[in-house]
């Protein structure tokens, strides 16, 4: 029984209609309100009403975001997986290993120019040294 009294009590609390049916209940019932007690509650109802219908409007907003954040995520690491698991195969590690012969031919013609000029700066150090 409790359990079906507090969800009743949730949905009644963000049913604005039976919020308002509630008070003007109680209201019937107890003491007058005067002019001032119902413009101030007047202006609390039009508070929560506008509360409410930002809160909503904020949902209604952020919903669709994050559904297509998780979807994307999702998406991107299952893509990832597949490409991971397509390039990592046994078979092609001797493939993936090679090096480019163009790559290996640049790195034997920069490593000569680099032996090039060691050597020029040893023979330039040297003519310093012997003239001073």
């Amino acid at each position: 029984m409790a359990g079906k009294r507090g969800l009743e009590g949730n949905n009644a609390a963000f049913d604005m209609k039976s919020l308002g049916k509630h008070i003007e209940a109680v209201s019937e019932g107890g003491p007058q309100l005067t002019l001032r007690e119902e413009m101030e509650t007047n202006l609390i109802r039009s508070l929560i009403a506008s509360y409410f219908s930002i809160v909503r409007q904020t949902i209604q907003d952020l919903v669709p975001k994050a559904v297509m954040h998780f979807l994307v995520n999702h998406t991107s690491q299952q893509v990832q997986n597949r490409l991971v698991s397509a390039l990592y195969k046994p078979e092609l590690f001797g493939d993936l290993l090679n090096e480019d012969e163009a790559l290996v031919a640049e790195r034997a013609r920069v490593k000569a120019l680099l032996e090039a000029y060691k050597e020029a700066f040893r023979t330039l150090s040297e003519v310093t040294l012997k003239s001073s």
